[in-house]
């Protein structure tokens, strides 16, 4: 016995999509789909995950091919799940133990119980094992079929369901633990006889069953885990559901967040207890967020960037890839781009940090204490001293560095000269 693998299905067009990109590729607040069902396998205990590719394989490739316990298998053609899975037995020859099969749209799966699966499947020495879950709406899935007394019978898909058989409540998602190399017996004997005109893997367990072999269908999914998205409105529901995971987690970490309706944050974001979130804010990619901070509302922070704790950002403020230190403020109508902020800086309303110049992207520095007036624009590169001021309107050009304590006023920006006292 091995330690488990998976194997992610991601070949299909998903041509419901109406895009160009591989299905798996659509985002959910922030990451692919099928990162996330990755992720689940492996904090459930899989030690390498065998992707299959077809539709979009290169763009697929691209994304996962730097992660070091993740290979590839290819289906050349789109000849059904059963075919899919069938196309990994090259690489797995030589492996002995369980396979936690799953598809790549359904970015909602949880590790635990996955976790749970693989575990019944040990203690029970079963052949299969699949995961169910019990639905008001079953539309779209396969159905279970048990006998009189509650044991499994096999799966029947929609399109082949009888009147009675499509009324059944408990459904397959599509996740199962079988156990290798006695699998592939079930995988050679498959047939298209079926509306699809498919290889289904749906049909495995009801063949090695057939076989002799021990199979169990477990209701341990729970319904909002099992969204598969197949199209742009279900997309749309597995955002909704995963926004609503990531800000009860923080919620529950600490973090206010005063209207989670009006509020999108990434799941790669970091955030530290009692940080209050204001409405209207989007917080996204790998933006780091300290303690006691004040966000929004109408605020905007991008990937890349760090807020110390104790800074505040106010209304349409937007930080891209930015470091600011304790203290730091932003209250309103700033952009800060590229830059280090030192402790206790303060940007006033409409400053704005120009750091692209059509053709790169450069580097400001805002060191302590400094106050960036009103309106003003700061030029990158450029750098401002300790205690400077840079006046309401004013123009800081490239390569320009205010010194410490100065300040600077006009377009271009010129040290202030003292006003000279009247004669008596």
């Amino acid at each position: 016995m091995q330690a488990p693998i998976a194997i992610i299905l991601a070949a299909g067009h998903g041509k419901r999509m109406l895009s160009d990109t591989a299905k798996v590729l659509h985002e959910v607040c922030g990451r692919p789909m099928i990162s996330y069902v990755v992720e689940a396998a492996r904090q459930a205990g899989c030690r390498s995950i065998l992707v299959v590719v077809g539709h979009g394989a290169d763009q697929v490739r691209s994304l996962l091919a730097p992660e070091p316990d993740i290979h590839f298998a290819e289906q050349s053609a789109q000849l059904g799940t059963g075919d899919a899975v069938k196309a990994c037995k090259p690489l797995l020859r030589d492996y002995h133990g369980p396979a936690l099969v799953l598809v790549g749209d359904e970015p909602l799966l949880r590790p635990e119980p996955l976790a749970e699966l693989l575990k019944r499947q040990h203690d029970e020495h079963a052949a299969c094992l699949l995961g169910t879950a019990l639905v008001d709406d079953p539309t779209g899935f396969g159905r279970i079929l048990r006998d009189s007394a509650g044991r499994f019978l096999r799966i029947v898909e929609q399109r082949d369901c009888t009147p009675e058989e499509a009324a059944i409540r408990e459904v397959n998602p599509s996740c199962y633990v079988f156990d290798l190399p006695g699998l592939w017996d079930a995988l050679d004997q498959l047939q298209t006889n079926n509306a699809q005109g498919e290889y289904y893997l749906t049909d495995a367990p009801a063949l090695l069953q057939s076989l002799g072999r021990k199979v169990l269908a477990i209701p341990c999914l729970p319904p909002e885990d099992i969204l598969g998205v197949n199209t742009r409105l279900h997309l749309a529901q597995a955002n909704a559901l995963m926004q609503s995971r990531i800000q009860n987690q923080l919620m529950t970490a600490g973090v206010t967040i005063v209207d989670p309706r009006n509020t999108y944050i990434d799941g790669r974001a970091q955030i530290g207890r009692d940080t209050i979130i204001w409405p209207f804010t989007v917080i996204s990619g790998t933006a780091r967020i300290g303690q006691r901070c004040r966000i929004g509302p109408f605020t905007h922070i991008r990937d890349g960037t760090t807020l110390a704790d104790d800074v505040e950002l106010g209304a349409f403020v937007e930080v891209s890839r930015s470091h600011l230190e304790p203290y730091a403020r932003a209250r309103h109508l700033a952009y800060i781009g590229d830059a280090h902020v030192g402790p206790a800086a303060n940007f006033g309303a409409g400053a704005v940090i120009a750091n692209f110049d059509g053709v790169a992207k450069s580097r400001t520095l805002i060191e302590a204490e400094a106050f960036i007036g009103a309106g003003s624009v700061l030029i990158a590169p450029t750098q401002i001293g300790s205690g400077a001021t840079v006046g309401a309107g004013a123009v800081v050009t490239r390569n320009q560095f205010v010194p410490p304590g100065t300040t600077v006023v006009g377009v271009p920006a010129r040290p202030l000269k003292p006003t000279s006292s009247a004669s008596p």
